[in-house]
């Protein structure tokens, strides 16, 4: 039900990320009168959905200005109301630390970050990337519940280690975290297999109370 322009020769791998078409659907059905904060935002897939399933507000961030631009048009092309949407070019771990120090809350979380771990080599530092934007996620929720739809791409870390980074987060601040469904690529991207690590997205859609 929405619609996208594509930079296929100058966007990242075919300039759209088919493989998270099943959680934008999950997005834009929970979405309806909540905040929404959409991380590494890319050119605003998840905010679009959100916005189209009746957030209030979406705030989208990203490093890429050109994504940024391109997110804009997304959201014009949609007939999505200027009013409810925020298109904010910075570091998203920089920025939930902003929004953490100001005390801000959200209704719906959505990080879908880059790959972190190139190799096997990168998995601690991977591991620790990925706690720590999920802890300041986690803290932004609204106390009386929020949901979190946390995800990693990369391929060297496991469903198993990923549900235990956003445990380990979870406990760190303090809230409690339920899982309420595990997500993954679409069917469009299947999975050899002898070949598991074919199987690189993974995601946990979670609701965070206090």
């Amino acid at each position: 039900g929405c619609e996208f322009i594509v930079d296929v020769r100058n966007g990242q791998k075919t300039g759209f990320y088919l493989d998270q078409r099943n959680n934008r659907a999950r997005v834009m059905a929970l979405s309806s009168a909540k905040t929404v904060l959409n991380c590494f935002s890319y050119t605003g897939a998840f905010g679009v959905c959100a916005a189209k399933g009746g957030a209030m507000r979406v705030v989208n961030v990203d490093s890429s200005a050109s994504a940024m631009q391109m997110a804009e048009k997304n959201f014009k092309l949609n007939s999505i109301e200027p009013t409810k949407a925020e298109f904010i070019v910075e570091d998203a771990g920089r920025y939930l630390r902003k929004c953490r120090d100001s005390r801000c809350s959200f209704d719906m979380i959505v990080l879908d970050p880059p790959k972190f771990a190139e190799s096997k080599s990168h998995v601690q530092g991977a591991s620790r990337a990925y706690k720590d934007i999920n802890l300041l996620a986690i803290k932004l929720l609204n106390p009386d519940g929020g949901l979190l739809f946390t995800f990693s791409c990369s391929g060297h870390i496991d469903p198993d280690l990923f549900q235990k980074i956003v445990a380990s987060a979870g406990m760190d601040a303090g809230r409690c975290v339920k899982i309420l469904e595990r997500l993954g690529q679409s069917a469009d991207h299947p999975v050899d297999i002898n070949f598991p690590e074919g199987l690189y997205l993974k995601g946990l859609l979670c609701h965070v109370s206090s």
